[in-house]
């Protein structure tokens, strides 16, 4: 069978090996070695090279979720906090609080946008994201860079930012400090296994580190091809990469952005990073190349500076400094994670697809991830992302529609 292969490596057998060291790896790390147990990271690049990393700074929030995620990340929140404070040097992490805030668009109606908002902010405080209406008013005592049209905002005073780059590498040396193996420069081509379980994973340098209990695959862009020879064709989710394009203007009038904040109607995100420079994200995408070399784009670009604009109007004061669209991005047809556990191989499990927000709660998949191998259970908090929701309804309605006719 393809894939069982020797072992071919004297190397002792790690009690769980992780492929991929961005966030998702190297916290998984830090709280399975934290636990008491064996770990081996490989990561093909550097930590953080994925996307993980990259400049400026990642928001951590609840506000906007799909409701799905919302109990997750309202775990996250609290870990992000938590290792804030009682890491040598943090994480990186500011809880400074994040508004979307709502307008009234062309055609739209002003008491459908209120209901909006009030439906909102009632189902994210019921799902773990504490939220309130600001008004106009209070909105703009808040927020007084903001255009007058605005008529008010969802607060989420859990939500925040951080420096994602910084956070990877901290939860890399404090899992190295826990006892972790942490190896880059080690690309994971292959999994082998033999009588239902993965053995071991080959490496591109031909080596092949062995796997004890278990192997974790969190290699997000690179994930489901390293699968694809184990999935079985109902395993297999509808997914596509991209690059999302994050760019950077100077702020000459020495504004404050004071929350992490979104549009309810525009593709934007508004972040002011320490040293007072403004970050503008959330708009279209770039493409890349078979190679894999991003290509800016000015109508991107021009999109998002000019949502920016009619959100802030001072930032046309600003001038340009970088784009950067560097980071490869995998996302799922609906938007959520995908996370599973693979049905031929019983100890290998997975998650992929953060779909552009995964920075965020990833603390609180990963605990989950934790106590899913500690205890050999799945959490139930997992069960929305599980890559049978493209599938199980489908079937259950040819099942339905077999009895009737019966």
């Amino acid at each position: 069978m393809k894939g069982s292969h020797p072992m071919s490596s004297t190397t002792q057998a790690s009690e769980v090996v992780i492929v991929g060291g961005g966030i998702y790896g190297t916290s998984l790390a830090y709280q399975l070695a934290s636990a008491g147990r064996s770990v081996t990271l490989l990561e093909a690049g550097e930590i953080a090279s994925g996307a993980s990393g990259g400049p400026g700074e990642r928001g951590v929030r609840a506000n906007g979720r799909d409701f799905r995620e919302l109990p997750v990340c309202a775990l996250s929140l609290e870990l992000w906090k938590h290792y804030q404070e009682t890491f040598e040097g943090g994480v990186g992490y500011r809880r400074i609080g994040g508004i979307k805030v709502f307008d009234v668009p062309y055609g739209h109606r002003e008491h459908e946008v209120r209901g909006r908002m009030e439906a909102m902010a009632a189902a994210q405080s019921s799902l773990g994201a504490p939220s309130e209406i600001w008004s106009r008013e209070e909105t703009l005592s808040r927020e007084p860079e903001l255009a007058s049209g605005i008529i008010g905002a969802v607060h989420c005073p859990n939500d925040g930012v951080g420096d994602h780059t910084f956070a990877t590498r901290q939860f890399a040396r404090e899992a190295a400090k826990a006892g972790a193996t942490i190896r880059t420069g080690a690309k994971v081509v292959e999994i082998l296994h033999a009588r239902g379980a993965a053995t071991g994973v080959k490496l591109a340098s031909g080596e092949v580190v062995p796997v004890g209990d278990k192997l974790v695959v969190v290699a997000n862009a690179g994930a489901q091809d390293l699968l694809k020879p184990i999935f079985r064709p109902h395993e297999f989710s509808p997914v596509w990469n991209l690059m999302p394009q994050m760019l950077y203007v100077t702020n000459p009038l020495n504004k404050t952005v004071n929350h992490l904040l979104s549009h309810a109607h525009r593709r934007l995100a508004v972040k002011q990073i320490p040293d007072g420079t403004l970050m503008l994200s959330g708009g279209a995408h770039v493409a890349h190349t078979p190679d894999g070399l991003w290509k800016g784009s000015l109508s991107a670009l021009t999109q998002n500076i000019t949502d920016a604009i009619m959100t802030f109007p001072f930032i046309d004061s600003s001038s340009f400094l970088k784009a950067d669209a560097s980071r490869v991005e995998t996302v799922a047809a609906d938007v959520i994670p995908l996370i599973g556990q693979t049905e031929a191989l019983s100890n290998t499990l997975y998650g992929y697809a953060w779909s552009g927000h995964g920075f965020a709660i990833s603390l609180g998949f990963t605990k989950l991830f934790t106590d899913w191998i500690l205890t050999g259970t799945k959490p139930e908090a997992l069960e929305p992302f599980s890559p049978a929701r493209f599938h199980q309804p489908a079937a259950a309605l040819a099942t339905s529609v077999v009895s009737r006719a019966a």
